[in-house]
């Protein structure tokens, strides 16, 4: 029984190319040459003379040349491409893509020739004695062809074959990285049928040339833009749509993970969509995340803490980004609290909680030095000039109460841990008067970035140099 059961229709199947870049054409031809064992891979793009056409020439040096030359002209026939996740080609569709766009062509290998024109098709009698040649006249405007020919430049050809178009040859890009890991790819099994499998590839990313958009590529064929940061190389079949322009959402946010867990990104990068998408995202490494978050918020950031209002502040006052929950969605707070990124700021920055009554009591120092008396004595006497009534004094040692000082209903409290014991030598210096100051502004507020505490600061400071200049004597 014959096998003939359908007829093609050429402008019908061209019409289904209508409004692709003509660049396919050519990423196609050369696709088809990378795939073969060559070693050399010449281009040729030339307009054709009194017509709005160009002829397009692609030689190759394979020993072997077109396994089946049949294959040239049968769509879908079965293709040693496809049992292998390294080689482009899917359907054995590619060149018949480009045949139905074409008015002539003319393909000779080592298995003979065939030319393709208005009358139909040809077996030509000639052949080469290794590789294959194709040529191809395809209707082109001149700036169509212009763009094909610009298009070559975004080709990263393969280690180890020389490629030229024009006699230009194509140059040798140099990756920021490589690395392997799992993505999913097209792999046909015994009968033939293609299967979706999770397979290790190499992966190849690179910095895009000025002027050029990141985008994702098969082998070195460009597939699609993304607008990523890097161009990224995929070293196996990529899982493209019918039209093999594009790939789905899930196979790019795949990718955008496994950029984010193999290479550094930098601050500038990290609020980019897709770090952010890659981030969210439960295969990205947890030191990806934190190296990215901390790239994206700063070295110190902090997650807002409503437990500790006042703990917030604290890290403002330090200098800690305040990360709030709207910064980041649902998927990357998971991720950044299984990264151990972006802690509480109640656990950095607790504000004091000795005085509460399930708190800790802190430790006295019960035998006071001079040094410490004569500060004790200041802070009684500038209290009662500044503030207008007494105050109790007490110094504490107590390595877990992870503050210099505090000031409220407990009266003035100073922990000798942080302070260390040269605070208290060296008389009533700067850092003493910067101290009481600073403890004092919060018999005005407690909110450490409020207008009211900067006012109380400005205003201490004026009424500790009044003091200074008519009392001198507080001050030694």
């Amino acid at each position: 029984m014959s096998e003939t059961w359908f007829n093609v229709d050429k402008r019908g199947l061209a019409a289904l190319m209508k409004g692709r870049s003509k660049a396919y054409i050519l990423h196609e031809l050369v696709s088809n040459a990378w795939d073969q064992q060559v070693t050399t891979v010449e281009v040729t793009i030339e307009p054709l003379p009194n017509k709005a056409a160009a002829a397009i020439r692609v030689v190759d040096d394979d020993p072997e040349g077109f396994t089946d030359l049949s294959h040239a002209y049968t769509l879908f026939a079965s293709s040693e491409k496809k049992a292998n996740a390294e080689k482009r080609g899917r359907f054995n569709l590619g060149e018949k893509l480009v045949l139905a766009l074409a008015h002539r062509a003319e393909i000779i290998t080592t298995k003979g020739g065939v030319r393709f024109d208005e009358s139909g098709r040809h077996t030509l009698r000639g052949c080469r004695s290794k590789g294959s040649q194709i040529e191809v006249e395809v209707p082109i405007t001149r700036a169509e062809m212009d763009e094909m020919i610009a298009s070559t430049r975004c080709l990263i050809k393969p280690p180890g074959i020389k490629t030229t178009v024009n006699g230009e040859e194509l140059p040798e890009r140099e990756s920021v990285a490589n690395f392997q890991t799992k993505l999913p790819t097209l792999i046909a099994d015994e009968e033939g049928v293609l299967r979706r499998i999770e397979r290790k590839t190499r992966v190849q990313v690179y910095e895009p040339l000025p002027g050029e958009v990141a985008m994702l590529y098969e082998m070195g064929i460009p597939v699609v833009e993304t607008g990523d940061r890097f161009h990224v190389d995929v070293q196996q079949k990529v899982l493209l749509n019918s039209d093999r322009d594009n790939v789905t959402p899930a196979y790019l946010r795949a990718v955008r993970v496994a950029v984010l867990n193999n290479v550094e990104i930098e601050p500038e990068d990290a609020s980019q969509t897709w770090v952010r998408e890659a981030c969210s995202d439960e295969r990205a490494a947890p030191e990806a995340v934190k190296k990215a978050l901390t790239a994206r918020f700063g070295e110190n950031a902090v997650a807002y803490d409503p437990s500790d209002p006042e703990a917030n502040k604290i890290s403002t006052a330090e200098g800690r980004q305040i990360v709030y929950g709207g910064n980041l969605t649902a998927a990357e707070w998971e991720n950044a609290r299984r990264a151990g990124a972006l802690p509480p700021a109640g656990q950095v920055t607790p504000s004091p909680k000795p005085f509460h009554p399930d708190g800790t009591p802190l430790n006295p120092v019960r035998q006071w030095t001079d040094g410490m008396f004569r500060v004790a004595d200041f802070i009684l006497r500038a209290h009662e000039e500044l503030i207008g009534k007494p105050i109790d004094v007490t110094f504490v040692n107590d390595r877990d109460w992870k503050f210099n000082a505090t000031y409220g209903r407990s009266g003035f409290i100073l922990n000798l841990h942080c302070l260390g014991r040269d605070f208290f030598e060296q008389g009533i210096s700067e850092r003493v008067i910067d101290l009481v100051i600073h403890e004092f502004g919060h018999a005005h507020s407690s909110d450490h970035l409020s207008r009211a505490y900067n006012d109380a600061l400005t205003m201490l400071g004026a009424k500790m140099t009044r003091l200074a200049l008519e009392k001198p004597e507080l001050f030694r």
